[in-house]
């Protein structure tokens, strides 16, 4: 990942909007708490019984993204995705992880430009 203003965006974003698929195609967006990036994936936690998490334990690819707006400067990044359960609790809460497979930014330019998500 060559982006400096990416790599510090990331390193420093809250959370995430994670768009799955239901059962009936509907689309469906939640935000969640990132927990962890490894430059490659971004996890968070969840219920394993909600919405989403049923949801792409059945269909794992997803849509995520994550944004900021500070006065006159902006900048967003997005993405697709393969999610997973990668491990459960007790309580019924599971850490979920999302492996980027193709990965856009956009910032004051509003130039959509892909970019390259290796670490």
């Amino acid at each position: 990942m060559a982006d400096e203003r990416l790599r510090t965006f990331l390193n420093t974003v809250q959370f995430m909007v994670l768009a799955v698929t239901l059962d009936d195609g509907t689309p469906w967006a939640v935000p969640v708490k990132l927990q962890a990036w490894d430059g490659k994936a971004f996890e968070w936690d969840s219920k394993v019984d909600t919405v989403h998490s049923r949801a792409l334990a059945v269909r794992p690819r997803v849509a995520l993204t994550m944004y900021e707006k500070e006065s006159d400067r902006q900048f967003g990044f997005y993405a697709t995705a393969t999610a997973e359960l990668v491990r459960q609790d007790e309580r019924g809460y599971g850490r979920y992880r999302a492996t980027v497979t193709q990965a856009w930014i956009n910032d004051e330019t509003f130039q959509k430009r892909e970019v390259s998500f290796e670490p």
